[in-house]
């Protein structure tokens, strides 16, 4: 007996000193720690830290761990995994088109206490689902014309500007190809796809808000992927993509045009040999642009939810925003901040940022819902096969009709 007392005497204090390590280590005056998920390039993931360690010092009762993840892929696989698990990140960034299935399980704590009104209507209209706000969006871009002014002074052609149009942009890359330059490059996907057919006067999908089926096989949709696939005879072929993409041609300055969202930014400023400049999409039958916005959203299950709101809050407000905009990364969703010297960086590539804020009410987005990710995919797969050469555009317009209807109906 004396030594089971004597080994339960022992235990008792061993506990009563593993409790007090704890309660000088981690106990209840210890700060919360936030784990922040996103994808993004070594730029984008550094500012976002540069971000967490300014919010940290405003708020001394929070820690942040930011986890970077490379590719989107990877990232909403992890988030997928994680949720199914029951241990979320607090906060998660991610694009309005690939959000859609956490809101429909509803793992998203919808955000709290937000001046709606100090923020651009598109981006919050494109993060809220089934009426409600969910996330918190911090940037509201679109895409645009890259090009490099040089080559287009070797050719002598005049650059791009407001209100030109496909006619336009078909005539300058057969100008620059007749001068030995390289027009043209962009991926071959939705994102490129998109904007062109509104531009022609179709419609990517039937219903924007409950999509039921992705709708190209229509005239003005036909024109549209005939136009973009007739410019690559001017620039970037599908082979050449795979080997060299387009995006760092265009950085090294060998190509002329180039189409994107404002993320190729940072990467085109590192670039010592070029200097570029932004201009709209070219016009057909009228003005449109694809949105593109990422956003904070906080999951429900962090264990942090009233910090990460914060934290939330922080990121996309003018201090924490400011940060960001620094870095070319984005167009804030702020309104003030977007009109700033921050985001429009006079002495900064490109001049003409100011297209990006004048793009704001040409802005279309794709949807929202559940199975939009895997449906633009899906319809991704067969444009790029479509501008390989390997699927003719009936087959490729049937096919993408056929799995997005599969897809969506779930």
């Amino acid at each position: 007996m004396r030594k089971t007392f004597a080994a339960r005497a022992l235990a008792a204090a061993a506990l009563l000193l593993l409790l007090a390590a704890c309660s000088d280590e981690g106990g209840a005056d210890a700060p919360a720690t936030l784990i922040v998920q996103a994808a993004g390039g070594e730029s984008e993931i550094q500012a976002i830290e540069q971000m967490a360690k300014a919010f940290e010092a405003k708020f001394a009762d929070v820690r942040v761990e930011v986890v970077g993840v490379a590719q989107q892929g990877d990232h909403m696989a992890r988030l997928s995994t994680a949720f199914a698990a029951g241990e979320p990140p607090d906060v998660f960034l991610l694009n309005y088109r690939r959000f859609g299935q956490f809101a429909a399980r509803g793992v998203i704590d919808p955000p709290q206490d937000l001046s709606i009104d100090d923020y651009y209507i598109q981006p919050l209209n494109a993060f809220t689902f089934e009426g409600r706000l969910l996330c918190l969006p911090q940037n509201v871009s679109s895409s645009v014309t890259y090009f490099n002014p040089s080559l287009f002074a070797k050719a002598g052609v005049p650059v791009p500007k407001a209100g030109w149009t496909f006619a336009d942009m078909r005539s300058a890359a057969e100008r620059l190809q007749a001068a030995g330059i390289e027009a043209i490059g962009f991926e071959h996907t939705m994102r490129t796809v998109a904007p062109f057919v509104w531009s022609a006067g179709g419609e990517v999908v039937d219903n924007v808000a409950k999509p039921t089926q992705i709708t190209l096989d229509t005239p003005p949709a036909r024109a549209a992927l005939t136009y973009l696939k007739d410019l690559l005879r001017f620039g970037v072929n599908a082979a050449e993509e795979a080997a060299d993409p387009a995006e760092e041609r265009f950085a090294r300055g060998e190509l002329a045009m180039f189409l994107d969202s404002r993320r190729a930014v940072p990467k085109f400023r590192k670039s010592e040999a070029l200097r570029f400049d932004v201009a709209p999409l070219p016009v057909d039958k009228q003005r449109a642009t694809l949105l593109a916005s990422d956003a904070y959203c906080v999951s429900k299950e962090g264990g942090h939810t009233e910090e990460a709101h914060e934290f939330a809050r922080f990121a996309v407000g003018p201090e924490g925003g400011r940060i960001l905009a620094a870095t070319g990364r984005t167009v804030p969703s702020h309104m003030e901040l977007s009109r700033s010297d921050v985001f429009l960086a006079p002495n900064e590539q490109p001049p003409s940022a100011s297209v990006w804020l004048d793009n704001i009410d040409a802005v279309r987005p794709l949807p929202n819902v559940g199975p939009w990710n895997e449906t633009e995919e899906n319809a991704s797969d067969a444009l790029e096969q479509f501008f390989a050469d390997k699927l003719s555009l009936d087959q490729t317009v049937a096919r993408i009709t056929d799995e997005s209807k599969r897809l969506l109906s779930r």
